[in-house]
């Protein structure tokens, strides 16, 4: 009966997985199981009868041979895990004082201490990069409790990590925005999305002292050891958020001033062409009436050299008449305010093909959007704006071709000019020497259209004037 208690202890042992020995009141092995030989790297049956200090000198002075002595002196069992040099492993180690000697359990966890020493390093690097990083990180569950409040969480919301961790996230935000905001968390909690931006993009966050800053926010859901973890990442935009009101503000008193610039313009021009059109126009017909007459009163009693200043008196002013009514084109433009801005686009670009011939100038207009009319403010700067253009293409752009295509409905409107010439670089508009397509884009803006300058579809430059009526609330 012992015999056979004996031979199913000793297939126990030798099935077990950890390694394990036996060793009498000498230190000496009275039973090593396969495992333990096998990671100890010994023969079969090598460390039978063996002293274990005189076989593994290494250990000598070790925790391994202070642990066992301990437990034999005390009769007490030791547990440790430690390094073992010579077999480059960390071993985890049980020892039982026996009557007499001592039995020892061990195991190979090396697998787990670099695991664990991965892992230890991975959190060391997540902590320098949350604790180095400006923007502020923040962890809650799902109910919206702080669990990590990072350093720079700390000093954009003037509160300590400490004090925060375990409270409602809510305390972070003003007390009007508290109620939707756990409203939206918990409908994003049960999306199952990774990641979004809160608030469509911007948040109002509370200082510990009250104030109010402006945040933005990307929030994520993560799962970490089997719990659903929301994490916040908040950056601090309350300048930016101030500077683009001021910008936004500058920028509606620059298009207020630069609308009554245009209403000034308009009304200047009229009056100008109006004085030259009833005062100057009228002189330089008198003129050329009084000379006309004082040839025909003359006849041929004047000397030749009176003769060939009075033709050339007569062509000065046959002159300075094209030139007042040229004036008057540019200033007034011609069927506009009568017929329309494509009657005033057709007559534009055919008195510039009369100019140019080389070049060829068109326009585009279908029947029905001719004979549609827009808000004269609408008219007039859409045809400064094509006339700038225009202008633009047949003096840089080298084209040989240049066509202004209008079309749109009563709520819209939508003007195309475009030339093959060698195109503008995209940054032409920020650039000094390009104030006329800044100049456009103002006009535009001032009363509520756009003006985009990019590349045509086979090169060149496109200008395109858009303006779409505002909706009565």
């Amino acid at each position: 009966m012992e015999k056979q208690l004996t031979g199913q202890l000793s297939s126990i042992l030798e099935s077990i997985t950890d390694g394990f020995f036996l060793l009498n009141e000498d230190w000496c092995f009275t039973y090593i199981n396969p495992q333990a030989e096998a990671m100890l790297h010994q023969p079969s049956g090598s460390l039978m009868g063996a002293n274990i200090w005189d076989r593994f000198p290494q250990a000598v002075g070790s925790a391994i041979q202070l642990e066992c002595e301990r437990a034999v002196a005390q009769g007490t069992k030791s547990s440790f895990e430690t390094w073992y040099e010579p077999l480059q492993i960390w071993l985890s180690v049980d020892v039982y004082p026996a009557n007499p000697g001592l039995t020892v359990y061990f195991r190979d966890v090396t697998a787990r201490y670099i695991a664990e020493q991965r892992l230890r390093e991975e959190r060391e690097m997540l902590a320098a990069i949350v604790n180095s990083t400006a923007d502020a990180i923040i962890s809650t569950d799902v109910q919206g409790r702080i669990q990590m409040f990072s350093p720079a969480a700390e000093r954009m919301f003037r509160r300590t990590q400490e004090r925060m961790r375990g409270q409602s996230m809510d305390v972070l935000m003003p007390e009007r925005f508290r109620a939707a905001h756990q409203q939206h968390l918990h409908r994003f909690a049960q999306t199952g999305e990774t990641q979004r931006m809160m608030g469509l993009g911007l948040i109002k966050g509370l200082r510990s002292d009250g104030q109010e800053i402006d945040l933005e926010v990307t929030i994520s859901q993560l799962v970490v050891q089997g719990q659903k973890v929301l994490m916040a990442n908040l950056r601090d935009v309350t300048r930016r958020v101030r500077s683009d009101a001021v910008f936004e503000q500058s920028r509606a008193q620059l298009s207020e001033l630069t609308h009554k610039l245009m209403l000034q313009e308009k009304t200047l021009v009229k009056g100008l062409a109006q004085a030259l059109h009833d005062q100057l126009g009228q002189t330089m017909a008198a003129i050329r009436m009084a000379h006309e007459t004082i040839l025909t009163l003359q006849g041929d009693q004047v000397a030749p050299g009176v003769h060939k200043l009075q033709a050339q008196l007569g062509a000065l002013i046959s002159q300075a008449i094209r030139q007042v009514r040229q004036v008057l084109t540019d200033l007034r433009p011609p069927l506009l305010d009568e017929h329309g801005l494509a009657a005033a686009l057709d007559n534009e670009l055919r008195n510039r093909s009369l100019k140019v011939p080389q070049i060829d100038i068109s326009v585009h207009v279908q029947p029905q959007v001719a004979r549609l009319r827009w808000p004269p403010e609408v008219e007039y700067a859409a045809f400064m704006v094509a006339r700038e253009a225009v202008e633009n293409a047949l003096r840089h752009s080298g084209a040989t071709a240049v066509s202004a295509k209008l079309s749109g409905s009563g709520l819209c409107l939508l003007l195309e000019v475009i030339d093959n010439g060698t195109g503008m670089p995209a940054d032409a508009a920020a650039r000094v020497g390009h104030l006329g397509i800044l100049g456009m884009q103002e006009r535009a803006h001032a009363i509520g259209a756009g003006v985009t300058v990019d590349s045509g579809a086979t090169g060149g430059t496109r200008v395109c004037f858009t303006w779409q009526s505002t909706p009565l609330l």
